[in-house]
């Protein structure tokens, strides 16, 4: 069974960096032979704004399962509260019954509880995550073009 709880950044980087290792070998940019290289001081400048914070899932030892960092701010157009996924990511053992499932509905709620009117997430078409948001009532607003 995997718990869920907000952890600040200085208490976590380490093991955030390692799972985000983990995470960035399953990626596209990853497989492309982009270098993950993720600065503390950036994160935590967001973090101490109020911008940013992580969410983090543990199993029963303890141990790090996985990871979601999220950003709250105001819509620059309308000033509407919105939460975006950086990223969220499950050690694969950890990809088995409800896991994804609750971990993506514990963050909808922990956004909720800060305000966010809007929570947008990303996931590949098809995939595992894209089933779990549409199941949590998500619908797809648009696609990322990238060159």
């Amino acid at each position: 069974m995997l718990t869920f709880g907000v952890e600040p950044l200085v208490n976590i980087w380490n093991e955030k960096v390692k799972c985000a290792e983990e995470h960035w070998r399953e990626t596209k940019m990853g497989r492309a032979g982009e270098i993950l290289r993720p600065i503390f001081d950036r994160y935590s400048q967001y973090e101490k704004s109020g911008f940013y914070f992580e969410i983090v899932a543990r199993d029963e030892c303890g141990e790090m399962a996985g990871f979601c960092g999220m950003y709250l701010t105001p819509s620059m157009h309308t000033q509407t509260m919105q939460a975006t996924e950086d990223i969220i990511y499950l050690k694969p053992q950890y990809r088995v019954g409800r896991n994804g499932h609750l971990f993506y509905k514990f963050i909808e709620e922990e956004v909720r509880r800060r305000g966010a009117k809007k929570v947008m997430a990303t996931a590949p078409p098809g995939s595992v995550a894209a089933r779990i948001l549409e199941n949590l009532g998500c619908s797809l607003t648009g696609h990322i073009y990238e060159k």
